[in-house]
């Protein structure tokens, strides 16, 4: 770089991204909430991203953002990144816009680092020469993740004859138990208990608030999914019907995109739970 930097100029470069990026993540709440088919997809984005804490490109924003940008993307890396692993990004690529989370100064009085977020250029490992590695597959037989739901989970499990037609399971709260419904093979009572897993996870976070409703349960369905692709585990009858997604209020562009974030936000902490429990 030649002269001085001219960090005004960075700035004002800054804003202008994250104008454009904002406008993006927007533009794709609009696109895929209440839709059928796309929004299944997100939420593999949303799996795939937040397996583990940290990595990057994790986050509702951000799941949003690579889902529009390249929604079958892996694993995202820098230029610097990609380079250290001696891999270089192929010609004619166009970097996938995310939110990169970066210290800034400690305050002064809380002895806190406080963060910012600048939108940053990242490029998926297909773009790149390096070569794909396969996904590790840790589980293999849906009777293995039963039981260790079973052991891992601070709620008791028990069979109900009572649960009405339709129902798979619920958890319930006032006796921090899970009924599933009896007849279920291995794949749907695991992902009944996937989905209770969540409604458990939503309750512990957000205590006397919280009640079975549109919302938790569609945060429940969500996550569900999440754990369901993340232990290979069938999502096939999986529906996301239009009737399932809740209500958002209305508002201009910018209130939506905020109340849809809020919501994979939850999935992703029900579902990040969850699965770290398991």
């Amino acid at each position: 770089m030649n002269g001085n930097f001219d960090f005004s100029q960075y700035l004002a470069y800054q804003k202008k991204l994250r104008e454009e990026t904002g406008k993006l993540t927007a533009e794709t709440v609009e696109g895929v909430w209440g839709d059928m088919e796309q929004f299944p997809r997100l939420l593999d984005v949303v799996e795939r991203f937040n397996l583990a804490s940290g990595t990057l490109g994790g986050g509702s924003a951000n799941a949003l953002l690579i889902y529009a940008q390249c929604p079958g993307a892996t694993r995202l890396g820098s230029f610097e990144d990609w380079k250290k692993e001696q891999a270089y990004i192929r010609r004619g690529e166009k970097g996938i816009r995310v939110y990169v989370r970066s210290p800034g100064k400690e305050d002064s009085k809380t002895h806190r680092t406080k963060y910012y977020y600048n939108v940053e250029h990242r490029f998926d490992i297909s773009q790149t020469t390096a070569r794909s590695q396969p996904r590790e597959v840790f589980w293999t037989e849906p009777m293995d993740i039963i039981r260790a739901i079973a052991l891992a989970a601070d709620f008791s499990i028990e069979y109900d004859s009572q649960i009405p037609d339709g129902v798979d399971g619920t958890y319930i709260p006032a006796l921090n138990e899970v009924r599933v419904r009896e007849g279920q093979d291995a794949q749907q009572m695991c992902f009944s208990l996937l989905k209770e897993f969540c409604h458990y996870e939503q309750h512990k976070f957000m205590g006397k608030g919280y009640e079975r409703n549109p919302v938790t349960n569609f945060v429940a369905l969500c996550g569900g999914y999440v754990l369901a692709r993340r232990f290979d585990i069938s999502t096939e009858n999986i529906l996301f019907q239009r009737e399932v997604f809740p209500e958002i209020p209305g508002g201009n562009v910018q209130e939506r995109c905020g109340a849809v974030r809020d919501l994979l936000s939850s999935v992703i902490r029900a579902s990040g739970m969850a699965g770290e429990g398991i």
